[in-house]
């Protein structure tokens, strides 16, 4: 196997097509049946599956792109130099010696 612990979005996308086909076929025999004419059940069965397919690896993908891109957000968090360009970063620490909002003294009252 050239990848043995494949990423949720992938598994999604993979499950998908599986699940689309399967989906699909099981409703087309059940319609060919229903309309007494198995052609044209598997022809729904067929555009079924097809949508679930679409619908799933959607998904699928949409999980991956998510996925990297946290994998670079992390990437560049953990970088001191990229963390200087995040506004993100640079917005934890003020000028006075790196102190943060929460060290600050509650105001008087």
């Amino acid at each position: 196997m050239a990848n043995e612990n494949p990423s949720p979005g992938e598994m999604m996308q993979r499950v998908g097509f599986g699940a689309g086909i399967a989906l699909g076929m099981g409703v087309g025999v059940a319609l060919g049946v229903a309309f007494d004419n198995m052609a044209l059940g598997i022809g729904f069965g067929i555009s079924i599956g097809t949508i679930f397919m679409i619908a799933l690896g959607v998904v699928g993908a949409k999980l991956r792109a998510d996925e990297a891109a946290a994998r670079r957000d992390g990437a560049a968090s953990d970088d001191p130099e990229t963390a200087a360009g995040n506004p993100e970063a640079a917005s934890d620490h003020t000028e006075s010696g790196g102190a943060t909002d929460s060290d600050a003294e509650p105001p008087a009252r």
